[in-house]
């Protein structure tokens, strides 16, 4: 359990530390020393401090707090208002001082000491912050606050046994409840005293013995302590008396698992998300944890898919039972009916990313660019600060053969996300708008974008692979398309695709034997998927040219396989035949 208690603490004393200006102007901001005059002078700037808070000008409310304080240093409210002030300018030491100062001078006021020991706390003073609240609790013997905030303490201290009497004492007030209880099992767990720790969680059972969920938490402790014998009673005892409790079957489940019996667990789960007690909010996070191992029980596929179906019954509203439902179809082969799923947590909340990209992810796995630019433009709508959507789009006009609406869809990104995402996302458009203004033979623009994208991430290997590429394609700054290319296949050295760049470089620059070292390993490299006419026939090119006429032949025979257009290259092997 996160110790937030301190913590909650703080906040509160800071939220109303607005009310105390009020609570000191109105006990007394005049000073018996000053003369009539100076006391409406301080007043007017007392006041407009006050309305400068409102109006949230730190600086101009500064100004006329230190016009009090020239008038009256000695004033409590003055001193405290300063020192709050301070604080929140990042000013801690001075803000700490004044506000010890506002405590010396009014001793007994609730907010002024409340305020200091806080900023002690947060400047980790730990000791005098204790002292502090010490002396309250002398004051205010019977106000709860005190001893929460002394026990909060003395734990950040370190000081696990007095952060417990504190509590002790409080519960002499309070008597027996859960936020003491927990508190106190929590600090005799640090102290190892597990005894005592679970002796606390008994007692908060037996005090309320009408409340299961207490007799629950016994069980789930003693689970923890490695009683596993002790936990399991108990929920035996709890299912015979209420076996409709949602809670124990969650209990029993992580029970189960500690025993090595996943079978009994998942049981245990299923009869959890099935009960219409238990909190739509639990159940999510129950399938959260427990998604993968429902989906991968075979045995019970169509239990499950009952189970996520009921869920989405009980709570059609609710964005998780569709999204899980449709993860479980997806893992069934069924996209069409994933696709449905999906479509329902968008309509139910707009702005889940997740939902959208799984979708895409399907549109985008059939091809369906129809489809894909119908939904980027409502994602686009939605959320036009995801990456993800312009990509989407921008691919789908490309393979439409669109090239201007392709184009038109890469700048906009640009436009839209410059301020927003890193420079390696942007980086990625620009080479995009690149490799589309080299299809529209606009090379200028092309290598224009190139150069926007390596300067926004230098280690863009595609955008160097294709800028090399088709610089030495057009015979222009071969050096320079070599040390980019040089730079691909250092970092993927078994990429055929950078190999073929590397090794047409070499040729283009009439190095024909490095050539032929690369175009053989780009050959050796291409996986069955990858399988290239352009690099066979550069293959045959290189070899051609160092008289390897047998092996340029075989290599130029399978691009010719691969081929759409093979009449220039069915010329190529025509006339290495005649020279044979």
């Amino acid at each position: 359990m996160k110790h937030l208690q301190f913590i909650l603490i703080a906040c509160l004393w800071l939220s109303v530390s607005s009310l105390v200006a009020q609570k000191s102007k109105s006990a007394k901001v005049s000073h018996p020393k000053i003369t009539t005059e100076a006391q409406a002078r301080f007043d007017y700037y007392y006041f407009e401090a006050q309305r400068l808070k409102l109006l949230e000008q730190p600086d101009a409310q500064l100004d006329a707090l230190r016009m009090c304080m020239e008038i009256d240093s000695t004033n409590a409210a003055v001193q405290f208002d300063l020192g709050t002030l301070y604080v929140h300018l990042n000013r801690v030491a001075e803000g700490r001082q004044l506000l010890k100062n506002a405590v010396e001078t009014e001793p007994t006021n609730w907010w002024y000491r409340i305020q200091y020991i806080s900023v002690l706390a947060t400047s980790e003073q730990y000791e005098t912050a204790i002292e502090q609240t010490e002396e309250l609790r002398r004051i205010f013997p019977k106000r709860d606050e005190v001893y929460t905030a002394l026990s909060s303490l003395y734990r950040q201290a370190g000081e696990f046994d007095k952060a417990i009497d504190a509590l002790n004492q409080l519960e002499v007030y309070t008597g027996v409840n859960q936020y003491l209880s927990l508190e106190k099992f929590e600090l005799y767990s640090l102290l190892n005293k597990e005894k005592k720790a679970i002796d606390e969680i008994r007692r908060l059972a037996q005090k309320y013995p009408q409340e299961i969920r207490y007799r629950i938490l016994l069980a789930d402790v003693y689970l923890d302590k490695k009683q596993a014998k002790k936990a399991f009673e108990i929920y035996q005892q709890v299912l015979k008396e209420d076996p409709n409790n949602p809670f124990v079957y969650v209990s029993l489940s992580n029970y189960y698992k500690l025993q090595k019996e996943p079978a009994k667990a998942m049981d245990a789960i299923y009869s959890a998300l099935k009960n219409p007690k238990l909190p739509a909010e639990t159940k999510m996070d129950i399938l959260a944890q427990y998604v993968d191992q429902l989906l991968a029980d075979s045995k019970k596929i169509d239990e499950t898919e009952e189970l996520f179906q009921m869920l989405i019954e009980m709570y059609p509203l609710n964005e998780m039972p569709h999204a899980y439902y449709a993860h479980f179809l997806m893992n069934q082969k069924r996209p069409d009916e994933a696709l449905d799923e999906l479509e329902s947590v968008i309509n139910i909340n707009p702005k889940n990313v997740g939902a959208w990209k799984t979708t895409l992810q399907i549109l985008g796995e059939r091809e369906d660019t129809v489809g894909i630019l119908s939904l980027t433009e409502r994602a686009l709508e939605e959320l036009p600060e995801v990456p993800d959507f312009y990509f989407y789009r921008s691919m789908a006009y490309y393979q439409q053969g669109d090239l201007d609406k392709a184009l038109e869809v890469n700048q906009l990104a640009v436009q839209n996300l410059s301020n927003s995402v890193s420079g390696l996302v942007l980086s990625n458009f620009y080479g995009q708008v690149g490799d589309i203004y080299h299809q529209q033979g606009n090379e200028e623009k092309s290598f224009e974008n190139y150069e926007k994208a390596l300067e926004l991430n230098p280690h863009n290997i595609y955008v160097m692979n294709n800028y090399a590429y088709f610089l030495s394609e057009k015979d222009m700054d071969l050096r320079k398309a070599e040390r980019l290319s040089a730079k691909t296949v250092e970092a993927e050295p078994n990429n055929s695709t950078y190999l073929d760049t590397y090794a047409w470089i070499f040729f283009k620059q009439g190095n024909y034997m490095l050539a032929r070292i690369y175009i053989d390993r780009a050959v050796e490299n291409m996986k069955a998927d990858e399988v290239s006419d352009v690099v066979y026939e550069h293959s045959g090119d290189i070899h051609a040219a160092l008289g390897n006429n047998e092996k340029a032949l075989e290599m130029w025979q399978k691009a010719l396989e691969l081929k759409e257009d093979k009449a220039e290259l069915q010329e190529k092997i025509d006339n290495l035949k005649m020279r044979k």
